[in-house]
C-alpha cells in the first residue's frame, strides 16, 4: 500500500457553491499515512469544512490546522455545566464541546467565529449561515491554529497564506486571522500535558513481533526509552497532535516525537514518529537514527527529493527514502490486514508543517519524519513533501 507521507490538510475556506452536507464529515486515523493536520477533538477526530475553489466543480487538494504552548497562562476555570442552549444529544457534538470547554472556548466565542466565518466564506459559502456544530467544528480547527502560532510552529502570515492558497480573498484571509489573533486566541487555553508516568527502563530490545519502535507499543516505549515533556522538546517542532501526544529521549541531542493513534484497531502502537535533533545532521547518522527503530532487516533501498505540493504557499523540499523489511511486514500484520514490508522517511533541513517542508533540503536534517508503507510519488510524476 502507498503511503503518501503528507496529504494535503484539512482547508477551512469554502465558497457558495458547495453543497453543504457534503462539506462535514468525521475522519477516522488513516491507517499508514499521516493525517496531521486535521483537528483533534478527544478520541474523536473532526475535519473542518472541506475546500471547493470558486467557480469550480472539483475538490481542490485539502490545507489544515495544529500545535500547543509549553506555558499555561492563568485562565478561569470553565463552568462545570454545559452552555445555554448547547447541544450534546450526538457524540461528535459532546466531543466537541468537550474540546472546546477544555480550550475554554465557549459558545459566545464560537458564535463570534462563525460570524466572522460566515461572512468571509470559513463555512457553508460567504454570506451563508451555519449552524451551532458548524462553528464548534471550525473552532476546533482554530483552537489548534491559535496553538501553533503560541508555541512557533507556525506564524499569522503563514496562516493567511494557507488560507489564500486554499481559495479565500487577501481580505477575507486577514480578516480571519486578525480576529483570531485579537479577539478568539488570547481566550484559548494551552495544550495541557499528561504528567509524565514513571518508568522502570532496562526492557528488551524488540517487541513481542520483533518490531524495535516503528509499529511497537507505548507499553514497550516505555520499557526501553525514558519520556520527556511533549510540550517542551517536541510542540514546536510537529505541531498539535492527533491523539495523546508522547516523546522519548533517543540520545543526548536527539527526541522522538509521537502520537498514540486514537483508532482502535492499533492498540496504542506508534505507527508513525518523528526524530527531533537539536541541531541538524548528517543523511548518515539520520538513516541510521531511523533504521534504528526498524527491525533487524531494515535496509534503505531508494532515495529521492520531493518538493511541496502545487497548493503549498512555501517553497519546500525534503528527501524522502524508501526502507524494506520484511520483518515489519509481520510486525504490521499484527495490526493491519494490508500490511508491506516497507516504510518511508523523510528527512527535512528545517521542518514541516501542514503546508509542506519549511525550507528548501540542503543536504543537513533536523527533522526525520518514519511511517509504514512505501512513499510513491504522485500521478504527475513529482514526491511531496
Amino acid at each position: 500500500m502507498t503511503a503518501p507521507h503528507r496529504p494535503a490538510p484539512v482547508p477551512l475556506f469554502l465558497c457558495s457553491s458547495v453543497p453543504p452536507l457534503s462539506r462535514l464529515r468525521v475522519l477516522e486515523y488513516s491507517t499508514v499515512s499521516r493525517p496531521r493536520r486535521i483537528a483533534p477533538v478527544a478520541l474523536l477526530i473532526v475535519s473542518a469544512l472541506t475546500l471547493v475553489g470558486c467557480g469550480s466543480d472539483g475538490e481542490a487538494p485539502e490545507p489544515p490546522a495544529a500545535a500547543d504552548t509549553a506555558t499555561e497562562r492563568q485562565t478561569p476555570e470553565p463552568d462545570d455545566d454545559p452552555p445555554a442552549g448547547a447541544s450534546t444529544s450526538t457524540e461528535d457534538d459532546t466531543s466537541l464541546v468537550d474540546f472546546l470547554r477544555s480550550a475554554h472556548v465557549d459558545d459566545a466565542l464560537v458564535n463570534r467565529l462563525g460570524e466572522v466565518g460566515d461572512v468571509n466564506g470559513y463555512g457553508l459559502g460567504e454570506g451563508v449561515a451555519t449552524s451551532l456544530e458548524d462553528r464548534r467544528r471550525l473552532a476546533v480547527a482554530q483552537v489548534d491554529t491559535c496553538r501553533d502560532v503560541a508555541v512557533g510552529h507556525r506564524t499569522w502570515e503563514g496562516i493567511r497564506a494557507s488560507d489564500v492558497s486554499a481559495g479565500a480573498t487577501e481580505e477575507q484571509a486577514s480578516a480571519m486571522a486578525d480576529f483570531l489573533r485579537e479577539e478568539f486566541c488570547p481566550d484559548v487555553a494551552p495544550y495541557k500535558e499528561a504528567p509524565l508516568p514513571k518508568q522502570s527502563l532496562g526492557g528488551p530490545e524488540e517487541d513481542a513481533q520483533g518490531g524495535r519502535g516503528l509499529a511497537s507499543p507505548v507499553s514497550w516505549w516505555d520499557t526501553r526509552y525514558r519520556r520527556v515533556s511533549w510540550s517542551e522538546e517536541c510542540a514546536a517542532q510537529t505541531g498539535q497532535p492527533l491523539g495523546d501526544p508522547v516523546a522519548y529521549r533517543l540520545s543526548d541531542d536527539a527526541v522522538v516525537c509521537a502520537t498514540v493513534p486514537p483508532a482502535e484497531q492499533w492498540k496504542k502502537h506508534l505507527i508513525n514518529v518523528d526524530v527531533v535533533f537539536a541541531e541538524p545532521v548528517g543523511e548518515e547518522r539520520a538513516r541510521n537514527a531511523a533504521l534504528a527503530l526498524l527491525p533487524i532487516d531494515a535496509v534503505a533501498e531508494d532515495e529521492s527529493e520531493g518538493t511541496n505540493p502545487d497548493w503549498s504557499y512555501l517553497e519546500g523540499g525534503c528527501l524522502n527514502v524508501n526502507i524494506q523489511s520484511q520483518q515489519l511486514e509481520d510486525v504490521v500484520a499484527a495490526l493491519e490486514k494490508d500490511a508491506e514490508p516497507w516504510a518511508h522517511a523523510v528527512y527535512y533541513s528545517d521542518g514541516a508543517t501542514a503546508d509542506g517542508a519549511v525550507g528548501p533540503y540542503t543536504g543537513k536534517v533536523k527533522q526525520v519524519s518514519l511511517s509504514t508503507g512505501r512513499n510513491e510519488p504522485t500521478g504527475s510524476g513529482d514526491l511531496a513533501c
